[in-house]
Parts: structure tokens; sequence; C-alpha cells
């Protein structure tokens, strides 16, 4: 889809503008809510997608964003490992506070940059 993006992907756009990154964000005419749609979408394997997840720490409830291929689970226990405390899915509401975006439509830059995991 070629002209202005929208307010969403604009954000992102120019968050990767603001780091100085010569990418261009394009919208797509389909849905890419899922890996599988997303593939679809641009004519790849489910395996190069790349997912953006939100997850949320249990005690701390911290944010934590996990990139993961689109045809890999996420070990929830590995995650754990590394952050030293268990996390469980962000619900839709405080993914879209954290975030800025719905989930299903989470990049894995824009607003996020600002964020610092530990």
């Amino acid at each position: 889809m070629d002209g202005e993006l929208a307010k969403s992907a604009q954000s992102v756009q120019d968050a990767l503008s603001s780091k100085g990154l010569h990418c261009k964000v394009v919208e797509l005419p389909d849905s890419t809510r899922t890996a599988e749609e997303a593939a679809s979408t641009i004519g790849c394997t489910v395996p190069q997608i790349v997912k953006s997840l939100i997850f949320r720490t249990k005690n701390t409830n911290r944010p934590v964003l996990v990139l993961a291929s689109g045809s890999n689970r996420v070990n929830e226990k590995i995650i754990k490992s590394h952050i030293g405390e268990k996390i469980t899915r962000a619900e839709p509401d405080f993914a879209r506070e954290i975030t800025g975006f719905a989930i299903g439509g989470i990049p894995p830059v824009g607003r996020l940059w600002w964020m610092e995991f530990s």
C-alpha cells in the first residue's frame, strides 16, 4: 500500500528514523495477525516470520518482549532462567499499555525501543 501510513505504522517508522535506521515501513493489504497469515501475505514460510510476543513477569509485573521464529513455541522455563522470574502471557490491556499496539500487531521495534530489559 502506497501513500500515508496509519498512525501505528507511522510511530514505528518514526522510531526507526529517530535511531538513524534507513528502513521503510510497509503496510500490507492482508492480515498478518498470525505467523501463518503473515507468511501467506508476504509469500514466505512460517519459520521465516518473526513473532513479537509480550509476556509479563509474575511477581514484578515487568514486560518481557520475546522475538521467536513463526514456527517455534516459547519455552517459558528458558525465559525464566534468563530473567530470574516466572512469566505469563500478557493480557491484552497490559500489552497495549506497554507497547501501544494490540496483541497480534506488536512490532519488534517502535515504541519498545525505550524499554530496558534486564
